[in-house]
């Protein structure tokens, strides 16, 4: 799947957690942040917010090349580059914000993972955490739409990642030798009938992320469709924040 469809995939989803990401950015002093790091930048949708909040270019980094040559053309005030925190840590950098958002939950082994992010603070520096989701707690109404969740989860454990993550924030910051105040971060939505387009673009997204069928796909789209009409459509889906210190 192309870059720029990922992109439209996250600058939604960026949407839907806005208000929890403006709290967190005051409680984490973003304005006053001189060496902001954004790990896992995606399209650098939050890397521009982070910019955008502390006057200052952000370095934004991602494993995919692909990703952070769309990032650069999109949002040019930040730095860029293509790699992960061990090739950080290899370069000697050093960060007083370091900042993830649903990034743990795709992680093998999320315990040593925490522990090198850790390695690039500086003293007195602190991990955000924006995002990190439970789907096993996730809600969909009616009950129509109760397997949804299934399809994400699924998708995340055959790539290795937990779809749980959430759940284990608090116990892996604290193993990992953080002091956190782990909050929720909680994605709750009443979709309107004028949303329909967006959440059809999403489906097809995951339709071609996750590979479910067409039947599938034309299945979720006339019971949401329709659930949306009648004002009974509703998500209630768990996703995790934190502020951390060493």
């Amino acid at each position: 799947m192309d870059a720029e469809r990922f992109h439209e995939h996250y600058r939604l989803q960026a949407s839907w957690l806005a208000p929890s990401r403006r709290y967190l950015f005051r409680k984490a002093g973003v304005a006053g942040r001189r060496r902001i790091l954004d790990l896992g930048c995606g399209s650098g949708v939050i890397a521009e917010e982070l910019r955008l909040a502390s006057g200052r270019p952000v370095l934004a980094v991602d494993r995919d090349p692909e990703m952070t040559e769309l990032a650069r053309r999109l949002y040019p005030g930040n730095e860029y580059l293509a790699g992960d925190e061990r090739r950080l840590l290899r370069q000697g950098r050093r960060f007083d914000l370091v900042v993830i958002s649903f990034v743990l939950l795709w992680q093998r082994r999320p315990l040593p993972f925490l522990k090198r992010l850790r390695g690039l603070l500086d003293e007195g520096g602190a991990l955000l955490v924006l995002a990190e989701p439970d789907y096993g707690c996730r809600v969909d109404q009616p009950d129509g739409l109760a397997f949804l969740g299934g399809i994400f989860a699924g998708h995340i454990r055959r790539q290795g990642g937990d779809p749980c993550v959430g759940r284990r924030l608090a116990s892996l910051l604290r193993r990992a030798g953080f002091r956190a105040q782990v909050e929720l971060a909680s994605f709750l939505d009443f979709p309107r009938p004028e949303t329909n387009g967006d959440w059809e673009r999403e489906w097809r997204f995951w339709k071609d992320l996750a590979g479910f069928s067409e039947a599938t796909l034309r299945r979720i789209l006339r019971r949401e469709k329709s659930a949306i009409a009648r004002h009974e459509r509703m998500v209630l889906f768990p996703v995790f924040c934190a502020l951390a210190r060493p």
